[in-house]
């Protein structure tokens, strides 16, 4: 009566669709009975935009685009194709493209312009391994915030408290770990032995609560929502605590043997830091949050064989 089409029910005809508002041909119909019939998956890999569905470890509800489309879609900017280009998504492209690009210029030029200034230091410490230390540690440090603020958002409900909680319960811990690193650096010399140790302990947490938390918070649902707040912080204060540990570990070893590296250690690290940002989001939306996480640890891996140490001393 209102000239509305039915796109489909539960044995409906081909006969039923496409008669009001005709398109070329009854796209809707075809699209429900190729998701409902045995090659969906085919379809949705052949389909020009992106139409996997949306879970908890990929919650990207308005994300549709895939790069095999972009050639035809540009085709028809000049025709109505502007609507078809998910500009969000190019838009956090071209911000990682930038602040990559920032960061070799005020990184990696420097540091190769000056490079005859710090010949003393290059005599002592590998400037490489400083560079890729503090990167990876700048990347991990993120990459597990935010995915952990992902989590938080099933189990607290609302992203504002997911945010609140977690920034400051990640801040607060990694800062205990810090100062208590500070603690076994003037008692312990043994820098390179012990920066295995947190890693170690990131790791095992970061794998433990990959594998079992959503089951957790599944289970802890019913508490109410000051016990839910709580039980966040007590997840995230061993992790974060071990977490706040590599970082003045090696500014105390750039202190040692290179002091004049730890303002390029700062920097590096905060580099990494932004481009971590925009980076994790990206992965999360091709690949989902956990591997955001195993992305980390497999980063904080990295950093602990990359620690920097004194050119004469091996790695045992």
């Amino acid at each position: 009566q209102r000239s509305f089409d039915v796109a489909y029910y539960p044995g409906i005809s081909s006969t039923e669709v496409n008669r009001f508002n005709r398109l070329y041909a009854p796209a809707y119909f075809k699209g429900a009975m190729a998701l409902l019939g045995p090659d969906a998956d085919t379809y949705l890999d052949d389909y020009k935009f992106n139409l996997v569905p949306a879970s908890d470890d990929r919650p990207f509800f308005y994300q549709f685009f895939r790069w095999q489309s972009l050639s035809e879609i540009v085709s028809l900017l000049g025709r109505g194709g502007a609507a078809l280009v998910d500009t969000g998504y190019l838009v956090s492209i071209v911000t990682l493209l930038q602040s990559i690009l920032a960061s070799a210029l005020l990184i990696l030029l420097p540091l190769s312009l000056f490079r005859r200034r710090q010949q003393e230091c290059d005599e002592t410490l590998s400037r490489g391994c400083v560079l890729l230390y503090f990167s990876m540690l700048g990347l991990a440090f993120l990459f597990i915030e935010i995915a952990f603020i992902q989590k938080l958002m099933l189990f607290l409900y609302h992203p504002l408290y997911a945010v609140a909680v977690a920034l400051a319960a990640f801040l607060f811990f990694a800062g205990l770990g810090s100062a208590y690193t500070q603690r076994l650096i003037d008692r312990d010399g043994s820098m390179h032995s012990g920066i295995r140790i947190p890693v170690a302990a990131i790791i095992v947490l970061g794998l433990l609560y990959l594998f079992t938390l959503d089951a957790l918070f599944a289970l802890l649902q019913p508490l109410s929502f000051l016990l839910r707040i709580i039980v966040s912080v007590l997840l995230i204060a061993p992790l974060a605590f071990c977490m706040g540990m590599p970082f003045p570990k090696g500014l105390a070893q750039l202190g040692r043997h290179a002091p004049t590296l730890m303002g390029w250690a700062w920097g590096i690290n905060g580099c990494a830091s932004v481009i971590s940002a925009v980076l994790a989001s990206l992965i999360a939306i091709h690949y989902g949050f956990s591997s955001v996480i195993l992305l980390a640890l497999l980063l904080y891996a990295i950093a602990a064989v990359s620690f920097p140490k004194p050119l004469n001393v091996g790695l045992a």
